[in-house]
């Protein structure tokens, strides 16, 4: 009878902490691959790499100002985020201006599920990193309080890079 404790608490333990672990496991060897294969790469000599490094803040999140058709933002890096994700102010400051028929997405926030405006981001800066015509989505008023940086954007650079409280954006 103990045996049969013994492997069901197994089983619970690795079905509760086995797909975090797995998932960190994956998004590191994936990052080492990225790493290593920008190393190895040697780029055209008429294009220059244009790279934004960011130090982590106190709480360890990376934050930076990005640009959004040329507005100022103060942004915060997530790469678990799907997309660029704007709160409704910033959208409107930028010049996305969704209807409120548009807000049909449902998003998974940390206040719960809301409903998103998909968008475009006509111009994305962050430092000299420049992208055009970047998905994005806009939430309503109250449901986000800083602009995100998700994968839409992230996902069109060379290299992500994470270490020791630095990141590194490539394009």
């Amino acid at each position: 009878m103990l045996r049969y404790l013994v492997i069901a608490a197994v089983v619970v333990v690795a079905a509760i902490f086995g797909p975090r672990l797995t998932q960190k496991v994956v998004d590191r060897a994936a990052t080492e691959t990225r790493a290593a294969t920008v190393r190895d790469e040697v780029p055209p000599p008429h294009t220059a790499k244009r790279t934004l490094v960011i130090k982590a803040d106190r709480s360890g999140h990376y934050r930076t100002t990005v640009r959004l058709n040329n507005h100022a933002v103060d942004a915060l890096i997530d790469t678990g985020a799907t997309a660029i994700a704007l709160p409704a102010e910033i959208a409107r400051r930028s010049g996305v201006r969704p209807k409120a028929s548009d807000y049909t997405v449902r998003v998974r926030t940390a206040n719960g599920i809301v409903r998103a405006a998909s968008a475009r981001i006509g111009d994305v800066r962050l430092g000299s990193i420049r992208l055009r015509n970047v998905e994005a989505l806009v939430l309503p008023e109250g449901a986000l309080e800083v602009t995100l940086v998700g994968m839409s954007a992230l996902g069109r650079l060379r290299t992500v890079d994470m270490r020791a409280g630095t990141m590194r954006l490539v394009q």
